[in-house]
């Protein structure tokens, strides 16, 4: 949101900001908000920064020189008191009108308090283009996250395909059953303590005391967090005919003192000791199934995506994909085919800048194309067919250029 300044007159209270490499004017006097909304804002079809671009609002009143103004959505709208929400048109430059919600008028229809305005001092470097009738859309999107996360919309389904991956693997002829689990509330004391210390729970023998008393420091020493009484441990064991016991915690950033594991290799063998030297095996076992785990993360979308408006150096898209919904995050990439209708699919590379899911749960993605040197032979194509659809809607007639906004603030006629 944009901060709010304190200011006597109007040329006290202009301020500047960066936003997207632009400058911006912020003007915060009450009356110089007024009378921009009155003038240029007043009965103009808006729309709210972050939401869906179909939802729609408009001014319906203004309130002299107090910067209060009712907005009226053409849907009802789930907003709560003192929300802050950003209202945006593009004149010649873009405008956003920074509101706070004071009370509901009615299911439709606020009274807000304009806090700020913003003007963009210049236009985009590419002019974005807003796309109409489907006649751009994304397909074929590929996704793998560089920082893998499990969440309960996949870890089921991740854990399911790494056993099966693995199933012949998990049967080892000297152990016995390798198992593979997911860190959850409610297990055993053991299992907690192997996640908050990121350390090897190790029982070589379970026979033998200095089993459990030998301290390494990538390994949990027993008797630091199981008391003393290690015999009632060695019987336990015996009754369950259990000779070595291994919890190797996998999936976390080695790096970060804060990640924790998220997953687990468990080995209770009845069969032979788990050596020293057996543990490199299983380590470079786990490594592999760290792999195969990240790879499932990978999402492979076929469905068209609308694109809603896009240039030369990005777009915004929106996705209904709730697989890509849950498991997409900020800062990273993903490949897909743009099409332009009646036009071979071009092969682009981009970085997530941002995402929003809206109040419908749809997820808005703010991407930036890539440029390397794979890409030139895409971006060319883009750029052509971009200025061909830039001829179309020329030739179609667009709307008139507007004159800089806030170079006059004489009152506009308002509409009935």
């Amino acid at each position: 949101m944009i901060e709010n300044k304190e200011g006597a007159v109007l040329e006290k209270t202009i301020g500047s900001r960066e936003l997207d490499q632009r400058p911006w004017d912020i003007l915060s006097d009450p009356t110089a908000i007024s009378r921009i909304a009155e003038s240029f804002l007043y009965m103009e079809e808006l729309t709210v920064k972050d939401w869906s671009f179909d939802t729609k609002a408009i001014i319906t009143k203004t309130f002299g020189d107090s910067a209060q103004i009712a907005v009226r959505f053409q849907k009802g709208s789930l907003i709560a008191l003192g929300e802050r929400i950003i209202l945006q048109r593009t004149l010649k430059h873009h405008i956003e009108l920074s509101c706070r919600i004071i009370r509901r008028l009615n299911d439709f229809e606020f009274l807000m308090q304009a806090e700020s305005v913003s003007i963009a001092k210049t236009n985009r470097k590419e002019e974005r283009l807003r796309v109409k009738n489907d006649s751009v859309f994304a397909t074929n999107i590929v996704y793998h996250p560089e920082h893998f996360e499990l969440n309960r919309h996949i870890s089921l389904n991740v854990i399911r395909e790494v056993l099966e991956t693995f199933k012949e693997e998990l049967i080892h002829p000297k152990f016995g059953e390798i198992k593979i689990g997911l860190f959850q509330s409610g297990q055993d004391s053991k299992f907690e303590i192997v996640r908050k210390t990121k350390k090897i729970f190790y029982i070589q023998n379970t026979e033998a005391p200095s089993s459990y008393t030998e301290l390494l420091p990538q390994f949990v020493h027993y008797s630091t967090y199981f008391g003393k009484n290690i015999l009632s441990a060695i019987r336990s064991y015996k009754n369950e005919s259990i000779k070595s016991e291994l919890i190797l915690p996998i999936l976390y950033d080695k790096n970060d003192k804060d990640s924790y594991p998220k997953a687990y290799l468990w080995i209770r063998s009845p069969q032979e000791h788990i050596l020293a030297e057996d543990l490199s095996e299983l380590y470079a076992l786990s490594e592999r199934i760290i792999n195969t785990i990240r790879n499932s993360d990978s999402i492979k979308a076929t469905d068209r995506f609308d694109v809603l408006n896009i240039s030369e150096s990005g777009a915004k898209i929106r996705i209904h994909q709730k697989d890509i919904l849950y498991n997409v995050y900020g800062k990273e990439s993903l490949k897909f085919d743009l099409v332009f209708k009646g036009r071979p699919p071009i092969h682009m590379n981009a970085k997530i800048c941002w995402r929003s899911v809206d109040r419908t749960g749809k997820l808005f993605l703010g991407l930036k194309f890539i440029y390397d040197q794979e890409q030139l032979s895409s971006l060319r194509k883009l750029e052509y067919n971009l200025q061909s659809l830039r001829n179309r809607m020329n030739s179609g007639g667009g709307d008139a250029t507007l004159f800089k906004i806030y170079r006059s603030l004489r009152p506009k006629r308002k509409k009935f």
